[in-house]
């Protein structure tokens, strides 16, 4: 009887896969896994450039005339603002002074409501007939010129001045499949009480049904009208760059194409004692019911969070006991590493929730080196990129003293209007949706930063559910507003906040120059950091395409992905 017993090839094989499964998990349990490139070290993406000289030999940049009055000097200077960071030429013109026509600009924008302050309104009205655009970015006051045009503007009745709230889109910007509402007192506006008429095309109306933003034909041209007061706020400029597309057969401006998914104040020690809401311990419901759910939402949506560490659980600036310093490196370690392999990103909010800006430089400097020390031990080697600081008056209080601690970091998420490039190169973003349940006004704020700059953000602080909020209200909140996201921005990537660096910097720095033609229109940047995002408006639909990607995200609106400097987009028809 042969009583060998012979270990058949495909065995060894198995073997073989279950230790490498096992040597894989050791390896990203441990600290090997920070030492990847893509876990640590600041990427540097190669600047594509051209001499802006001989682009202009073939290119023109697209100018657009601000008449301005010394009733509405912000206004004026958002829409500057807005329009040169697009890229635009921007020329200024008080409204006391003669307008003579002129085929240089692609169109008119008026940011006074002094119409009576004109010399003769007739040249505008011969600019419109004869193909030119006029929006009027601000409603007019009552008076001799806005009764001499009124009619022309699509009016057909006028009143008083009224105060109204709220706004609701009567047609779709983006994807969306139905009216977007948005229903908040703070929305506010002054306009006129007015009825319009039937051939004027309606974009947005308050939650009270008055009008606030349409365009009418004028001969062969069009009046574009904003019967409101609310532009001259760069963090509400979503109807600025509606009526601004509706001015123009086609429209391009760079965007960050980006949504950053913040976990402020996260991971902290957390209180001793039993959840109010459960029968486990704070520390368990935290990292098992809280964190879990936010980990299958992550999966689900591709979120990618960026959370900002904080050393001390309380809002103090005393010295961290041992006990606590121990906690807040075992945190790290244990929420640090599952973060990582999600693919998101470890940043810090610093040693405590006091706002930096009440303490001297040298003060907030030896805090976070102490954070430092501890978030080294914890993730030897990770380079901390990102600063998300507690909501204060000044966001960027000391952060020169942050930076000093932490050389690495690209990005910041604060509360600022607009995002921007700050003096020594970082990216700094705006906080918009700052905690879930989001109400409507904060869904307005991140619905303008969405349609103005491609960018969208929103906040949550996991640790505040343990104590102030419902967790669970919160996290279907957050899952819900996700998922309409989802559907109307179905091409908007998800980010960790420091790789938004690159799309900030495009979104700053590129100046678009066109050429077109009866069949399409050839664009080229004085420079870029593939790939660069643009939103390209445009009432003919796009047929064909070169040196880029295209995208239809809305209606007669279009995402361009572009790796060149030079690219193309040809008309249909």
């Amino acid at each position: 009887m042969n009583n060998n017993f012979k270990i058949e090839k495909s065995v060894y094989i198995m073997m073989g896969l279950v230790a490498l499964i096992g040597l894989f998990f050791l390896l990203i349990r441990s600290d090997f896994i920070l030492t990847f490139r893509s876990f640590s070290e600041v990427q540097e993406v190669a600047v594509l450039q051209e001499n802006e000289e001989k682009i202009k030999e073939d290119y023109k940049q697209a100018s657009f005339l601000i008449i301005e009055g010394e009733d509405q000097p912000e206004l004026a200077k958002t829409i500057t603002s807005q329009l040169k960071q697009m890229g635009k030429v921007v020329d200024t013109r008080p409204i006391d002074q003669n307008f003579s026509s002129s085929e240089k600009y692609e169109g008119i924008i008026v940011a006074t409501e002094q119409l009576d302050d004109l010399p003769d309104i007739q040249p505008l009205l011969t600019y419109v007939e004869a193909g030119g655009s006029l929006f009027f970015a601000t409603r007019p006051s009552p008076g001799v010129g806005l009764s001499s045009i009124y009619q022309q503007l699509g009016i057909v009745e006028i009143g008083s001045f009224i105060e109204t709230s709220g706004i609701e889109l009567t047609k779709p910007f983006l994807k969306a499949m139905h009216n977007e509402v948005f229903s908040s007192e703070d929305i506010v506006n002054s306009s006129l009480s007015v009825r319009v008429g039937q051939e004027a095309s309606m974009y947005a109306i308050s939650t009270d049904g008055t009008p606030l933003l349409w365009e009418t034909s004028y001969g062969g041209g069009k009046f574009v009208f904003f019967n409101g007061t609310m532009l001259a706020n760069p963090s509400q400029n979503g109807l600025l760059t509606k009526g601004i597309q509706l001015m123009v057969p086609t429209f391009i401006y760079p965007v960050i194409n980006a949504k950053v998914t913040a976990l402020e104040g996260f991971p902290s020690p957390v209180q001793e004692g039993n959840n109010k809401n459960s029968n486990m311990t704070n520390e368990n419901y935290l990292r098992h019911s809280i964190w879990a759910e936010l980990q299958r939402i992550e999966a689900k949506y591709d979120l990618n969070y960026t959370t900002s560490f904080v050393l001390n659980s309380g809002n103090t600036s005393e010295q961290a006991n041992s006990g606590e310093l121990l906690k807040s490196q075992e945190n790290a370690v244990i929420y640090g590493r599952e973060l990582l392999r999600m693919g998101g990103e470890f940043g810090v909010r610093g040693y405590s929730q006091l706002p930096t800006s009440g303490f001297k430089k040298t003060d907030v400097k030896s805090m976070f080196q102490a954070t430092y020390s501890v978030m080294e031990r914890a993730l030897p080697g990770y380079q901390i990129q990102s600063y998300i600081p507690v909501n204060q008056e000044n966001a960027l209080a000391n952060l020169h003293a942050v930076k000093e601690v932490f050389p690495d970091l690209q990005a910041v998420l604060a509360e600022v209007e607009q995002p921007f490039i700050e003096e020594q190169g970082m990216a700094v973003l705006p906080k918009q949706i700052k905690s879930f349940p989001a109400d409507d006004y904060a869904k307005w704020m991140a619905f303008n930063g969405l349609y103005s700059t491609g960018f969208v953000s929103q906040s949550l602080e996991p640790q505040a559910l343990l104590y102030q909020m419902d967790a669970e209200v919160v996290l279907q909140d957050l899952a819900s507003y996700q998922k309409q996201l989802k559907e109307n921005a179905p091409w908007l990537r998800s980010e960790t906040l420091s790789n938004t660096l690159t799309s900030v910097q495009n979104y700053e720095d590129i100046i678009i120059y066109e050429e077109r033609t009866e069949d399409g229109i050839s664009f080229q940047v004085n420079k870029l950091k593939a790939p660069a995002y643009f939103f390209l408006s445009s009432d003919r639909p796009v047929n064909s395409y070169e040196n880029c990607k295209v995208t239809a995200i809305g209606p007669n609106l279009y995402l361009i992905e572009a790796n060149e400097v030079a690219f193309h987009i040809g008309w249909e028809g």
